[in-house]
């Protein structure tokens, strides 16, 4: 990295945690987007999409990102409950999660014309090693605040923008639909669709924001029936939202937006970024922050985690404010390779243990619990 890199890096680092809301305590929060949501369903189909010269391996969420295991959550919740901090809390990752997915046998029965979801709950039943996720999410992940799910849209799909593409003379994309696959990449010798299927709360004309504040509305009540109770925060997918919606979440219980550094759709395909810092709120009460640590294995697995990631920790301290600590579900998932998740579970339990020695008095938090805390002030 160059010297100018590294400066604007640091004045971005601490750009990012001089503003707003500060505090004394030692707060410790990971928020990881996309549970729940489908992306690539096997390593066969991924090898199949390789061969078509397809290049699924150089999109790191192409390449790893499945729905997670049985396993895979199992062997989680043993790095998180071995690292406990001093009020006996042991790690804990908020997940944010979609609700549902495309019902693939219904929408092909339609001829692709009519869309329909399945529940996150039927999606883990069609996927080998999957049938007790629910089970483990709810018994051990929740009761133990270990996997906290807070709302990530109903689905990580746009559904109209998704149609037109399944619709289309697109070979890749026929195939994708074919065998469960939601791309979401740009693919070789096709023209630029101009817009992100995997942005659920994207839109281009008010039409498709009122379509968007139905989905909204529906998956927030879904996920209040699926987990019991109420999402109070909320990140959307990809970033990508307008202030439409935050009275729709609103109305459902959502009193804080984890994305202090959203993107605001234009309405004619742009996006415009739209920056709040800690503490901030908005005209409906709703309350912000941001993620100012960045632990992302999968990305790029050579990479010096641990280091990075207590360099930016101590930084936020530093300013008085929480690590909040961006790590996607695709970092956790073993379904194209094991070693994907194999990896990020070693340096996160190295990472964690190392907080717990520099920092013996931290807090781990979720999301909700970290809220609280910032909208009180």
């Amino acid at each position: 990295m160059s010297t100018f890199s590294l400066m604007f890096q640091k004045i971005k680092s601490n750009y990012v945690n001089f503003r707003g809301w500060s505090t004394k305590r030692k707060i410790l929060v990971i928020e990881s987007d996309d549970w729940g949501s489908i992306r690539m369903p096997s390593k066969r189909i991924y090898e199949e999409l390789l061969s078509k010269n397809i290049p699924v391996d150089k999109n790191y969420f192409a390449k790893n990102d499945c729905l997670e295991s049985n396993t895979d959550l199992e062997l989680l919740f043993e790095v998180l409950f071995s690292n406990k901090d001093k009020n006996g809390q042991p790690a804990v990752i908020t997940a944010n999660a979609v609700v549902a997915n495309p019902d693939f046998e219904k929408i092909t029965a339609s001829n692709r014309k009519e869309y329909h979801y399945e529940l996150i709950m039927d999606t883990y039943k069609s996927y080998p090693n999957h049938d007790r996720v629910f089970e483990l999410w709810k018994n051990e992940g929740i009761k133990q605040n270990m996997l906290y799910p807070q709302f990530h849209g109903r689905e990580h799909l746009n559904i109209e923008s998704w149609m037109k593409v399944i619709n289309s003379d697109s070979p890749v994309e026929n195939f994708a639909f074919q065998n469960k696959v939601l791309l979401g990449i740009d693919i070789p010798g096709e023209k630029p669709y101009g817009f992100n299927y995997m942005a659920a709360f994207e839109y281009f004309n008010k039409e498709q924001q009122v379509r968007i504040e139905k989905i909204t509305s529906d998956g927030l009540q879904l996920f209040e029936k699926i987990f019991g109770f109420k999402s109070k925060s909320f990140i959307a997918s990809c970033g990508i939202q307008g202030t439409h919606i935050d009275s729709v979440l609103a109305a459902n219980g959502v009193e804080f937006n984890q994305n202090g550094h959203q993107f605001r759709p234009d309405g004619k395909g742009g996006v415009k970024a739209d920056q709040k810092f800690w503490g901030d709120t908005n005209e409906l009460g709703q309350t912000y922050w941001r993620r100012n640590v960045t632990f992302e294995p999968s990305r790029a697995p050579l990479e010096d985690w641990v280091s990075k990631c207590m360099k930016e920790i101590e930084l936020a301290f530093r300013w008085g404010k929480p690590a909040v600590i961006n790590s996607h579900r695709v970092n956790y998932s073993s379904g194209i390779f094991v070693e994907n998740r194999d990896n990020t579970l070693r340096l996160l339990d190295t990472l964690l243990k190392a907080v717990l020695q520099k920092w013996p008095e931290v807090e781990f938090m979720n999301s909700s619990e970290l809220g609280e805390i910032i909208s009180k002030k």
